[in-house]
This record gives C-alpha cells, structure tokens and sequence, in this order.
C-alpha cells in the first residue's frame, strides 16, 4: 500500500527554536533547569564550603580590592628608605644605625604617635652607631617604655642594643605574613606562632598595643585577646580608646587583608627629609606637619633590599604592607565572609532568572547573557559591600552556579537531540546538528523526497502468524534504515510497512538527489541480501517499489504546544507518494521523476514510463524507470532489486 503522507510527522525538536514561554515543553524545561540549577547551586555552596573554589574566589576579591583604588589613610604614614637615600648611604647593607638613630629623633620631633621600624637590627655594628641608635630608641619614650617598636627578631649577640635595661623597654613585632600557594600575599594571623615561646603579635597589634600605653609600656606578660582591647582611629575625632565590636584574635588565625590600595596610596616621607629633622640644631618642625599624630612606620623601598612581595593590588614593598595592617586593624575595615546562606541565596536568585534566560533562549547566548548580568550586577555589590561594610560577596559562586547551569542546559539540549533525532538520522547528520542547531529553523529548500512500500505485504501478514510478520519487520526496517544513513538521509516518517526519507535537510546537501538516488539502489540491494537469507530459513521473499523525487518544500518546525515537529512540506512530498505508488500500475520497482533525472543527467540510466497526472496538481509528472546509476568511483549500480 501507498503510504498516508498528508500529514508528515517527524521528531520533536528540543533544540531548535526556542519554544513559546507558554508552552508544556517550555514549562517543563524552565522547571528541569531550576531543579538542576538549586542542585549545582547545594553542589558549588559544599564545594565552597570544604575550599575547593577558594582559589577563585581568592582571585575575585582580588579584583574587587583592586578596583578599589587609593585610600590615603590618615592615620597612618610611611617613611621610606627611599633609592636617593641608600644611594646617600654608599648602598651599603645594613643600614647604618647612626642614620636611623636621626630618623628616629625626626620622628620625635615631628610629634609622631608611634614608630614602627621594619628594619633588621639584629647584627652589630659599629660601637658607636649602635649607641646612637640605642640612645635614640631610650629618649623617644614615655611611661619608661620607648615608643618605638623593633622586630621579634634576636637582639645582637652584644653590644650597647643588646642592653637588658633597653630590650626591656622596647615592644616588639613580628613582620612575618604567610604567602599563598600562588604567590600572592592576602591573608595574616594576628599572632605569628614561635616555636620557643607564646605567639608574637604582628608588628601592626603590636604598635596599635603601643599606641594606646602611657605607663608602664613594657610588652605584657598577656596582650590583650579582643581587637576591641586596642586603639582605634574614628574619622572626625582621631585615636580613641578601644572601639569596635568584639573580635577576638586567635593565635593561627588567618584574616584577609584589606589593603590601603596599590604602592603609593600611603602618605610617604622620604626617609632623608626626616633624618634632616633629627640632625642636632635642626629648626623644629611646624606644629600641623603630616607626620603628627600618626604611627609612622620606617622601612626599605629600594630595590636592593629585595623586600618586596606581591599582593591582590600590585607589588609592594614589605613596609607598605605593614602600613595597609595598621590601617586594616586601626579602622576595623576588617573582611567578614557573607556567609555560606548569602551566597546560596544569591546563587538561587542567579538560577531562577537563569532557568527563565536559558527557557526563551538558545543555551550559549542565554548562558553569556545571564553571565553578562551576573558580573554586571555583582561585581558593583561585591564592591560596595567590600569597600562600604568589609563584606565578602562571593561573585564566584553565582558565576560557576550560571555556568554549570548553560552546561546543564546545552547537556539537555543535546540529550533531547539525540532522542529526537537519533534514530531518524545518520552519524554524521547528528554530529551536524548537534553542533549548529540553528539548520532546524524553517526556511525553504531543495530537497529530495524518498517514499519506499513493501508490496503485498497485507496479505502476506493475513496469512502469516503476527510474531513472523513482526520478525519480517524486525529485520527489514534495519536494513533499510541503514541505507538510507549511509547517505544522509533522514527518516521522516515510518507508515505502516512505508518509509518517508528526506535528503537535503534538515543539514543541507548540495548532491542530496544523488544521494537519493543512490539510497534506493542500497535498499533494494539490502532487500536482495535479505531475500535469499530468508529462503534459506524457509521465509517468503518481500518486493518493495521506491519513488524518488525533487524540488522545494518548506523544511522545518511544525506544530503547537505540547507537540512540535520538524518535518517537510510542500507538494513534493505528494507527488512522491503518488510516484512510488505508480509501481505496483507499471509494473516497476524503482521510479523516478523527469526533475531527477534532469539533476543526474548522464548518471543515470532510465526508461521513460510517460505522463503520470497527480491530484491536486496541475502538471503531471513526467516518470522514469531506474535502471541503473554510475557511480563517481564505482562501477555502475543496477536499479532492480
């Protein structure tokens, strides 16, 4: 029988045009995106969570402390050991302790609160360059402690600055920051664990601690467990005592850094105009210099001293990151994780404008798009909640939960594809359309039609038991499916014992009536092959007929809600159908039209069979016989099965 080709079916889409936001399938999508998109979210929060992302989140805060700019903290000043001053010092290493006694009688003068030296002074020197730096550290004091703090290094072995009565008066701390994995400073402990004695405090406590002594400033036995035990600076009224909520400091602790900004946000004094303050008969220094009231922390910029490390917002000398510490503690600008549910929220707030994106788009263009307005709106609330209230807002989470949900999104649209069209296409016809999905959007094209119908198949199942007729199909419908795969064709329909192939779509194929053509030899050769295995099994033989036909349908998306189809139209599918159907009136297997053969030319040999007149059509169509067809490479191949 002929097949009903009135109304062609074909697979579902799933992956061309993005259906309408009121359809079943889109709803059903837009609800499997969400689902997969508050699993990624839990997945990514976990993740989180146990470390595994704090590499990139490390990277992103990175940028937004970077985006920060200068600060130009108030209360703080950096006096730098600048290239002019180690080049006025014959380069010499270490700095000479006569020249940092008169930095430190300057900064006397200059009314600095407190100074920190980030200067090794470890290693004797001279008898009396040391004294004078020994004498310097005794007379910039007060409550009988010196107001400068020393490194938690070993005092010299010997020597006027290794005086008992001078260690005792001095407070010291440790300039010792962890370095990430990657190089990169970002994080400290408040208390530098010593493998001989208690945890130092950092250099930054320890001037803070300084800062707030007017007695008995000796380092205590026990310092001060809480941040809100130390000196704060408030913008309008300057230091104060204490201040802040309580934040306890613990020992291996790790805190991010909150730096000032990159080099150069500090106020800096060149180290050579303070040490002309501290020469003896120097004028005295005006009353609002810069330097007053400030902790002044003294230290190496010069390449040579190679105390340089890399931070989030740039390269800095070791002194500045001390200084951006005095800052962080002083200010309390210190940063507080958001916490694991801020950023689930905000995850799941990322996935359902996501889910509804990826519904009304196709997966990459949605995918880019959601990324764009995460990153467009993300990044400006991870700045102002970092640089306005010291909150951590992870930007990485939303981002890897939108791009784990466009993986998921195109995982489901391939999947979808696959199911649709995998077992109505070839290979590599499936490859094409996974790859560009767009060759499933409706538009008119050439193509050829394929209409195949075994003959006398409804008698034979009349007297054959149903479970031989279905083996029959069982190995028929294979075979046939598999000659028309080798040459790129699609499966548009089974109908009964009949078979709707199209050629040329849904990927284009300039040579698609060739390959038509050359599909019906393959599958009256397969039936061949099949006919003499089953009159070995004692199986009676089939006899198919094929049409084959071409010119323009209308290739793509047909349907409604709940059901849309990619299919062809157009009245070459009918004609087509009306084609193969002339077979069982001419006796023949094979025919094709006079368009066919007008394509193939000289690559085909066939018998014209006349004028064939096809309802609803007002020319009729002129048929041939297929004999035979040359091959590019082959030896030619006969028509008859």
């Amino acid at each position: 029988m002929a097949p009903r080709v009135a109304r062609p079916s074909s697979p579902a889409t799933a992956g061309g045009e993005p259906p309408s936001p009121g359809s079943w399938p889109a709803l059903r999508r837009l609800l499997e995106l969400w689902g997969a998109g508050v699993l990624v979210s839990v997945l990514v929060t976990g993740a989180s969570a146990f470390g595994y992302l704090e590499h990139y989140q490390a990277r992103m805060l990175d940028l937004v402390q970077r985006l920060g700019g200068r600060t130009l903290p108030p209360e703080v000043a950096l006096v730098a050991i600048d290239e002019a001053a180690f080049a006025g010092l014959g380069a010499r290493q270490p700095i000479p302790r006569d020249y940092l006694a008169r930095v430190v009688r300057g900064l006397a003068r200059s009314g600095a609160a407190v100074v920190g030296l980030d200067v090794a002074v470890s290693v004797p020197t001279t008898p009396a360059a040391d004294r004078a730096l020994a004498d310097a550290l005794r007379e910039f004091a007060d409550g009988g402690g010196s107001r400068v703090v020393l490194l938690d290094l070993a005092p010299p072995p010997s020597g006027p600055l290794a005086d008992p009565a001078l260690l005792g008066a001095l407070t010291r701390g440790s300039d010792r920051v962890p370095v990430d994995a990657d190089g990169v400073v970002r994080r400290v402990t408040p208390w530098v664990p010593r493998l001989d004695a208690a945890p130092a405090p950092i250099l930054a406590l320890a001037l803070l601690w300084r800062l707030g002594q007017t007695a008995d400033a000796r380092s205590p036995a026990v310092w001060p467990g809480d941040l809100a035990g130390y000196p704060s600076w408030r913008a309008g009224a300057g230091w104060v005592a204490g201040g802040g909520p309580a934040t306890p400091l613990r020992p291996g602790e790790l805190w991010r850094i909150t730096f000032a900004g990159p080099s150069g946000s500090l106020l800096t004094v060149p180290s050579d105009a303070v040490a002309a303050l501290g020469e003896p008969g120097a004028a005295a220094p005006a009353e609002d210099n810069p330097l007053r009231g400030r902790i002044a922390l003294v230290g190496a910029t010069f390449v040579d001293s190679r105390d340089f490390v890399q931070t989030p917002v740039g390269r800095l000398a070791g002194v500045e990151v001390h200084a951006s510490l005095v800052h962080m503690l002083a200010t309390r600008r210190l940063v507080h994780a958001a916490g694991w549910l801020v950023g689930l929220g905000a995850q799941l707030l990322v996935v359902l404008v996501a889910g509804l994106i990826l519904t009304l788009s196709r997966p990459l263009a949605g995918t880019l798009l959601t990324l764009g307005l995460t990153l467009a709106l993300g990044l400006p609330a991870s700045y102002l909640a970092f640089h306005r209230a010291g909150y951590a807002v992870d930007v990485v989470l939303p981002v890897l939960a939108t791009c784990a949900l466009g993986v998921g999104a195109e995982a489901l649209r391939r999947r979808r594809l696959v199911d649709s069209f995998g077992q109505y296409v070839g290979r590599e016809v499936l490859r094409a359309v996974l790859a560009d999905s767009t060759v499933l959007l409706g538009d008119r094209r050439e193509v050829s039609i394929l209409v195949s119908d075994l003959r006398g198949f409804t008698t034979l199942s009349e007297t054959m038991p149903a479970e031989r007729v279905a083996a029959h199909l069982n190995e028929y419908f294979p075979a046939m499916v598999d000659a028309i795969f080798t040459e790129a064709g699609m499966i548009n329909d089974f109908i009964g014992d009949g078979i709707l192939a199209v050629f040329g779509a849904p990927v284009a194929d300039r040579d698609h009536v060739a390959h038509a053509v050359s599909a019906a030899l393959g599958m009256h050769e397969a039936l061949a092959r099949l006919n003499r295995d089953w009159a070995v099994r004692g199986l009676p033989a089939l006899r198919m007929g094929i049409g084959v036909h071409t010119g323009p349908v209308f290739a793509g998306n047909v349907g409604g809600p709940g059901r849309i189809k990619y299919t062809v139209v157009g009245d070459v599918v009918n004609s087509t159908a009306r084609l193969e159907g002339l077979n069982k009136e001419l006796g023949t297997t094979t025919l094709i039209t006079e368009e066919v053969r007008g394509v193939l030319g000289d690559r085909v040999t066939a018998r014209y069979c006349g004028e064939a007149p096809v309802k609803g059509r007002a020319q009729p169509l002129r048929v041939y016989e297929l004999l035979a067809m040359r091959g590019t490479d082959g030896p030619e191949r006969e028509g008859q099965a």
